[in-house]
């Protein structure tokens, strides 16, 4: 789709938002302690570790063990500003491919 490495860590945060419901993924769970706000808590929760609770895929956890995708993950975990700003840009990408 024409996606960058960064936009596909910064749109992972959107999980930031929600939660998995098992009769739509196989999943159930939220993966942050507040699924209402959109912050940068999915990086920092990511990279806390497990916890009873919350939900963390391979797909989330891959994000820690790929040499491009954790940089990142690091990044938008200390700074929630440039998330956000990495954000803005990856959703506007993602809407315009449609």
């Amino acid at each position: 789709m024409g996606l960058s490495d960064q936009d596909i860590v910064a749109l992972s945060g959107g999980h930031s938002l929600g939660r998995c419901h098992k009769e739509r993924s196989g999943f159930e769970g939220p993966w942050t302690t507040n699924p209402l706000i959109f912050d940068n808590s999915y990086f920092k929760e990511l990279l806390t570790g497990e916890k009873d609770g919350l939900l963390q895929l391979p797909t989330d956890k891959v994000l820690l063990s790929d040499p491009v995708f954790r940089p990142l993950a690091d990044k938008y975990a200390a700074d929630e500003d440039a998330f956000f700003a990495d954000y803005t840009e990856a959703h506007l990408k993602l809407s315009e491919l449609g």
